[in-house]
Parts: C-alpha cells; sequence; structure tokens
C-alpha cells in the first residue's frame, strides 16, 4: 500500500491486516516519483494487490505548486501502475469527487464523465486515465469529504474553531458525501473482496453541505457556538471548488454490496473514537 500513514492509509492498513498480509509505504520510505525506486519495492514485494492511496491532496497546493501535484499525482500514479503491470497485481487507485465540475445537479454516477475544474481534480482525473491504460487489472475507487484521525480534516478544524471562538461561519452552497475513513476502509476491503474492477463510488450514505457538517459536528460535541451559514465568496480560494459533486454508485447494488452507513453515524463514530462524546450504546 502507497500513503500507508496518511488518513486513509491508516484506517485501511489496520482494516486490512484482519485478513491480508499488509506492506505499508509512505513519503519516509520511498517516493512514488521514483520510478526505479517504486518498482524495486514491488517486485521486492511482489504483492497480489497494491491499494495506491498516496497523493497530494493539498486541493490550494495543488495550484501553488502545479509541478508537484503533477509529479505526484500523475506520473507518480503512472510509476506505480508500471509496477504494478510487471508484478501481475491487481490495482485499486482511490481518486476523488473533485473529478467532476459540480453543474449536473444531481447524483455522479460512475459512467459520468470527469471534467476538472481545479488542477488536483485534473491531476486525478489524468491518474484515472493512467490507472485504465496501463494496469491491466485495476479499480479505481472515488470518494469524498474524507474525516478521520490521522491526518488534516474539516471536523476537528470546525470544532476545534467553535471551541476557541464560540462561532463560526461555514459555506453552506457546496454539497458532497462527508465520508469517515474506518467506514471507507471497511468498504473497500469488502469491495476487494468481491472482487469488482473498473471503477466504483464509495462513500457514506446520504448528503450534506459543510455547513451541514459543522452543524452536526458541533451539535453532537455538545460545543455551544453560533453557526452562521455563507456562500463560498465569503471565503476565497485558490483553486476553484465544485458546487455539487454528491456521489452515488450503481455498481455496488450489483455487485450485491451494501452501502456504507449514514454520513451521521460516521461523524458519531468519530467523534466517540476521538474521545469527544461518550458511547451511550454501551
Amino acid at each position: 500500500m502507497t500513503g500507508a500513514n496518511g488518513m486513509l492509509g491508516t484506517d485501511l492498513c489496520a482494516v486490512l491486516e484482519e485478513s491480508h498480509e499488509v506492506h505499508g509505504y509512505d513519503i519516509d520510505d520511498f517516493s512514488i516519483v521514483d520510478a526505479k525506486r517504486t518498482a524495486a519495492v514491488v517486485s521486492e514485494v511482489s504483492p497480489s494487490i497494491i491499494v495506491h492511496a498516496a497523493a497530494f491532496t493539498d486541493v490550494d497546493g495543488c495550484e501553488d505548486d502545479r509541478h508537484k501535484a503533477t509529479r505526484v499525482n500523475t506520473l507518480g500514479t503512472a510509476n506505480v501502475a508500471r509496477a504494478a503491470r510487471e508484478a501481475g497485481c491487481f490495482l485499486v487507485f482511490i481518486s476523488t469527487d473533485y473529478v467532476f465540475d459540480g453543474s449536473k445537479g444531481s447524483p455522479y454516477k460512475e459512467t459520468d464523465e470527469p471534467r476538472p475544474i481545479n488542477h488536483y481534480g485534473l491531476t486525478k482525473v489524468y491518474g484515472e486515465m493512467i490507472i485504465r491504460d496501463l494496469a491491466p487489472r485495476h479499480l479505481v475507487v472515488r470518494t469524498s469529504w474524507l474525516f478521520g484521525p490521522n491526518g488534516k480534516n474539516f471536523v476537528d478544524t470546525i470544532i476545534e474553531k467553535a471551541s476557541k471562538n464560540g462561532s463560526v461561519r461555514v459555506v453552506d452552497d457546496q454539497r458532497g458525501c462527508p465520508t469517515y475513513t474506518y467506514h471507507l476502509a471497511a468498504g473497500l476491503r469488502d469491495v476487494i473482496a468481491k472482487g469488482l474492477e473498473g471503477t466504483v463510488h464509495l462513500t457514506n450514505s446520504g448528503d450534506a453541505t459543510w455547513f451541514d457538517l459543522a452543524r452536526c459536528a458541533i451539535e453532537t460535541a455538545g460545543i455551544d457556538a453560533e453557526i452562521t451559514p455563507v456562500g463560498t465568496s465569503a471565503f476565497p480560494t485558490k483553486a476553484r471548488r465544485p458546487a455539487y459533486t454528491v456521489l452515488a454508485s450503481d455498481v455496488l447494488g450489483k455487485a450485491g454490496i451494501e452501502p456504507l452507513p449514514p454520513w451521521e453515524c460516521g461523524l458519531r463514530e468519530y467523534l466517540i473514537r476521538q474521545g469527544l462524546i461518550k458511547d451511550e450504546g454501551g
């Protein structure tokens, strides 16, 4: 696995270790931009499956340093794909809702055509194309709005601000699918076990705006704070954000795989895990 120390990678390693021998690597071990080193590690381990979760995910940072974003998310992915092909193994690539422009106005299916509006999304689209071209056996997994205990995320940020300031302003005109990394990891385990190939959308069930997510987090955590909805224009960013990237899946249902739990359940489990609320269920 690449990106093993990341927010998703840490939970995914823990979940997959229950049923697989897992070899997790991150930037401190080797860089996927180094084609020879990437190939050497894959050859040495000789895996049956590679989960490629490493990426440069700072959306605004990708605008600041487009060269780095392209090298990591596109060229690095090509290196992993070639190594997977040489090793004859199955390759799972973690992609994003930001491959879409947000103009559809209804949930995006796996068959919808990507049209990214920021450089991060563009590099991930190219990554998807490379995976399909270079890796004979592959699965592209698009997910969105991740939160988990092993990396910077919106839930932690908003709770910290609300606790400190007693008030927060949160964007209410961007809608997507908040997704808890542990639930996603469990879903990925099930998808891999089913042997799915191609492209699949995998998120917690339901959808929300950032304001909805913030309000639910603050209220569930029992924080006394005022929450004000604002438009995207109130928080100018270097990278454009799509207004609507709710992901839906035809593939999961056809494969007989249950959808992930509602995002509100994921949020509650996360807050319990972080020690911010008690587990009243025992």
